[in-house]
């Protein structure tokens, strides 16, 4: 498992696309670093029980790359998720859902489920454009994220932006996040992509 520092700020289609033609955020360079089309299935037994042991389990297509990851739940300080990832590249004959794939490479999810098994519980659609926030030695990674929640023949659209600290302190990532806020009237989200999905879909309550 490796640690990942993230914020997770809510914001507009239109305000994403303004920030996008920016190229400096007071003493922030930004980049532009490309673009992603990620697909990512989510799976959960059928009472959430992944969820509610602060689990979340996905499988995400980008491009020909195939990636499991597990995250936790982990801390919320200062307006950052402090969360541990556990990645794992599938290989195409590989069963991610069984037993025995899960106690090899994944055995806290079998401590969670018990006898229960995974189904896919929805998917998220995400168009993402990749910005790079730099000044001295701090890197900042901020994804703006056109996304769609998916379930059966249902789709809602939802937009967040997505900041990772690649290089750097947490006190840089605070600069940066709070920089963003007050220049774009921006609020933090309250939850992971997985739990906003399971909410957009009225599976979970709503905050």
């Amino acid at each position: 498992m490796s640690l990942e520092y993230e914020v997770k700020l809510c914001a507009s289609k239109k305000t994403m696309e303004k920030i996008e033609q920016c190229n400096k955020l007071m003493n922030w360079d930004i980049k532009k670093s490309g673009e992603k089309h990620l697909v990512s299935h989510y799976y959960d037994t059928e009472d959430l029980k992944l969820l509610y042991n602060n689990l979340a389990f996905r499988l995400r297509k980008d491009g020909n790359q195939k990636l499991l990851h597990l995250k936790a739940n982990g801390t919320f300080k200062n307006g950052i998720y402090i969360r541990e990832e556990h990645e794992y590249a599938l290989k195409n004959s590989e069963n991610y859902t069984s037993k025995g794939f899960l106690k090899k490479h994944f055995p806290i999810i079998v401590d969670a489920i018990k006898e229960d098994g995974l189904r896919e519980i929805i998917t998220i659609d995400n168009h993402r454009h990749i910005l790079l926030f730099q000044k001295k030695n701090s890197v900042i990674e901020t994804s703006l994220d056109f996304l769609y929640f998916v379930r059966g023949k249902r789709k809602i659209e939802h937009n967040e932006i997505e900041l990772e600290l690649k290089e750097g302190k947490e006190e840089d990532l605070i600069e940066c996040y709070s920089l963003l806020q007050t220049q774009y009237n921006l609020k933090l989200a309250g939850a992971s992509k997985y739990e906003l999905g399971l909410r957009s879909f009225s599976m979970i309550p709503l905050l």
